[in-house]
């Protein structure tokens, strides 16, 4: 649905009263700068920052690093399912350091969709080793392609791979193909890490400006591009990958594409401290922002909240699709299931998993050689029990975030206030559990990824 004339008049003043309300709201909110159809609507500063200053725009790096994979593939430089491995021998062809077959699997693709084999960023472990190699030369925890987990060290990977593919860094790649003929400034670079790899997941220094330039840009590919590389774009910015089960705020629940995050009625390259790129496609509107929320627990949220609220009116009247990222699955489109599984060594004591449901209920059992979590669950309404071994009262209402993935937040109660996050992806014959504790003392062996073989 088109917007009304009117309504296209009325985006202009609103989005100047969302200017005077991140002014008001108590953050350092460093700029806002809007673009409708190509026509800037809004370009705000704050000091200690003006129209010419860089800034450090953190995530938003991996965004770009998306962008120049996308022009690989449109020279057919790569695929999206080559194997990372491939691309880097000096790394993984050591006789006495054999790769782990979880690693040889990773494609470029489960790279670009935070569906490594790793469950955190692995330079971070010793960041005075090469931080390339160590992307190769960690152990995994889990298999490749199984679930979103959010991981730097993949998108400071794919920033090396842009420079062996093209010969130039991710900017100055990107200039050849699109950033010089957008007016893309001469000034902005990507940070180095210590042994002279761009930062590809958090490096960029840039201006406003520039991004909301490549902003337009990549609006005007998604609506009317044609070619492999808008092919490629459109579904970058699509959902590809649940994120509820790690997003602990509203847009970050909402999924993940190809190094872009998914946002209510929109989709966003997304950088710490409050960094964005935000796209309404429904309204053809590129918003960026900057500021450092980093001292202001939840502040980055309270950005995208405003950010919302000025917006809502604009979007109640346009078409939305009815298959939220978000929203649950209903039970009734899966036959009854049950089925058991052993895990594989893990360091929690874990032996085996017994999973059922039909209709609307199910039963989840995590099995020690001693204990047995007996956990169970409805589709429709929390299902209240209590845990053994802790004999703390739960209530779970499970959901599908696709068809492989089913998802159980645990609301704890009594005494120990808090929650435990269980997504269980499932194959035909093995099964990748991811678990999450939210609670300040127990309920340790609720933590980290496991591998489990159907029996």
């Amino acid at each position: 649905m088109q917007m009304q004339n009117k309504d296209i008049q009325a985006l202009g003043p609103a989005v100047n009263e969302l200017w005077d309300s991140l002014s008001r709201c108590g953050l350092p909110v460093h700029s806002l700068l809007a673009d409708q159809g190509g026509r800037i609507l809004l370009e705000q500063y704050k000091a200690p920052y003006g129209p010419q200053d860089l800034h450090r725009m953190f995530s938003i790096t991996k965004s770009f690093c998306s962008l120049a994979v996308g022009f690989l593939l449109d020279e057919g430089k790569l695929s999206l399912d080559d194997r990372i491995t491939d691309y880097f021998p000096e790394y993984c062809q050591n006789p006495d350091r054999p790769i782990h077959p979880w690693l040889e699997a990773m494609t470029i693709r489960h790279m670009l969709s935070m569906e490594t084999c790793y469950s955190s960023t692995t330079y971070k472990a010793d960041m005075g080793k090469n931080w390339v190699e160590s992307f190769f030369t960690t152990a995994p925890s889990h298999r490749s392609g199984q679930i979103f987990q959010y991981d730097t060290s993949s998108s400071h990977t794919l920033a090396a791979l842009v420079k062996k593919l093209s010969g130039k860094g991710v900017l100055d790649y990107l200039r050849e193909k699109c950033l010089d003929s957008l007016g893309f400034s001469k000034a902005a670079y990507l940070i180095t890490d210590p042994f002279g790899a761009e930062m590809g997941g958090s490096g960029l220094m840039a201006l406003p400006m520039d991004l909301l330039k490549t902003g337009r840009f990549c609006m005007d590919t998604i609506l009317r591009g044609e070619g492999v590389f808008a092919d490629y774009l459109r579904e970058a910015v699509s959902c590809l990958v649940p994120t509820a089960h790690s997003g602990q705020t509203p847009d970050e629940q909402q999924g993940y594409g190809y190094q872009f995050w998914q946002i209510r009625d929109g989709f966003a390259m997304y950088g710490m401290g409050g960094q964005y790129v935000l796209f309404y496609p429904q309204l053809d509107l590129v918003l960026v922002m900057t500021a450092d929320t980093q001292n202001y627990k939840g502040g980055y949220q309270k950005l995208l909240d405003l950010v919302h609220e000025c917006l809502t009116p604009f979007l109640a009247e346009t078409e939305t699709g009815s298959d939220s990222p978000a929203a649950a699955a209903s039970p009734i489109w899966y036959p009854p299931f049950s089925a058991s599984y052993r895990f594989c060594s893990n360091s929690k004591g874990f032996c085996g998993m017994e999973l059922s449901y039909q209709g609307e209920d199910g039963l989840l059992k995590l099995k020690k050689e001693d204990l047995t979590f007996t956990i169970p669950f409805s589709f429709r309404l929390p299902t209240v029990s209590v845990l053994e071994g802790y004999q703390q009262r739960i209530a779970v209402q499970a959901r599908f975030l696709d068809k492989d993935s089913l998802y159980l937040p645990i609301q704890l109660a009594d005494e120990c206030v808090g929650s435990i996050h269980i997504l269980i992806h499932l194959d035909e014959a093995k099964a990748t559990v991811y678990m999450r504790k939210v609670e300040e003392t127990y309920f340790q062996e609720f933590q980290g990824f496991f591998e489990l073989e159907r029996c």
